[in-house]
């Protein structure tokens, strides 16, 4: 499964045919994505995190405001 750019957790894709086998046809199987975070980093993923917070662009608020 090829997992979109920007998905978001606890939403859910569909894998069309790779189902429960139903009367020799297979459905779809539906799965949903679980994003966890690391609970320990080292201190070199600490930097590189910082680095990207301070590149990034994104703002998850910006539709919030308003």
């Amino acid at each position: 499964m090829v997992i979109p750019p920007g998905v978001r957790s606890g939403q859910k894709l569909r894998m069309s045919g790779k189902g429960y086998p139903v009367d020799g046809d297979r459905g779809d199987q539906i799965v949903e994505i679980q994003i966890v975070a690391p609970k320990d980093v080292t201190l070199q993923e600490r930097e590189l995190y910082e680095k990207l917070r301070h590149l990034e662009t994104f703002n998850p608020r910006e539709d919030l405001m308003g």
